[in-house]
C-alpha cells in the first residue's frame, strides 16, 4: 500500500480510533480499516484521472466534428461510454474488507491481491492517457484513426474486464487464493502487510 494514502488515513484518525488501536485484538482491525481507507482514497485518484481522459475524449470529439472526422464519432463515443462505466465502477466500487462483526472476511493475502487489482488499473491509467494523447495527435491523419479508435476502444474494454474480476473476487474471496487470478503487479516491500 502506498504510504502517501496509509499515512493520510492515519493522520485522519479520531481520538477513538486511536485509542481502539491501543487496544489488544483491535489494532489489526483498525489497520486494516486504515488501509481500506487508503484504498478508497487510490479508487478515488483512478477514478478523478479517468475522469480527465474522458474529458480529453469529448474534446476528441469536437475536434473529430470540426474537421470533417463523423465517420468516427461513434467509435470515440463508444470509448467515451466504456470509460464513463468504469469511472462509475471504480467510484462505487466495494471495499473489499468486511467489518469486525460481518460474516464474510476477506483475510489479508486477499486484501494484498485485491489491492493488486488496484494498483494494476492504476497502472493501466497511463496507457489510457497514451491512447487518448495518441488519437487526438492522430486526427490529421484520416488512415490512422480507426485504428486509434480501436485501440482505445480494446484498452477499455480490457479494464473493465480487469476490474469485472476484481468485483467477482470481493463476492467470492477465495477467488484471491488462486494462483494467478489477481494481476501480478510490482508492490513495494511495505506494501503489504
Amino acid at each position: 500500500m502506498s504510504d502517501r494514502y496509509v499515512e493520510e488515513a492515519k493522520q485522519n484518525m479520531n481520538f477513538l480510533e486511536r485509542l481502539l488501536k491501543g487496544l489488544p485484538g483491535i489494532s489489526g482491525y483498525v489497520d486494516r480499516e486504515l488501509r481500506r481507507d487508503a484504498d478508497k482514497r487510490l479508487r478515488d485518484l483512478i477514478a478523478n484521472q479517468l475522469e480527465e481522459q474522458k474529458q480529453a475524449l469529448l474534446t476528441v470529439q469536437k475536434k473529430l466534428l470540426s474537421s470533417g472526422g463523423l465517420a468516427w464519432l461513434d467509435d470515440v463515443d463508444g470509448a467515451v461510454q466504456k470509460l464513463q462505466l468504469l469511472i462509475d465502477r471504480v467510484r462505487t466500487a466495494s471495499y473489499g474488507y468486511a467489518g469486525l462483526f460481518d460474516a464474510v472476511r476477506i483475510r489479508e493475502e486477499q486484501l494484498n491481491a485485491l489491492h493488486r487489482f488496484d494498483v494494476a488499473l492504476a497502472g493501466r491509467v497511463v496507457a489510457v492517457e497514451n491512447a487518448v494523447n495518441a488519437l487526438s495527435a492522430g486526427i490529421a491523419d484520416k488512415e490512422k484513426i480507426q485504428a486509434l479508435c480501436d485501440q482505445l476502444t480494446e484498452l477499455t474494454t480490457e479494464l473493465n474486464n480487469l476490474f469485472s474480476k476484481r468485483h467477482e473476487a470481493i463476492i467470492a474471496p477465495d477467488l484471491l487464493t488462486n494462483a494467478g487470478y489477481a494481476p501480478a503487479v510490482d508492490l513495494p516491500p511495505d506494501a503489504v502487510g
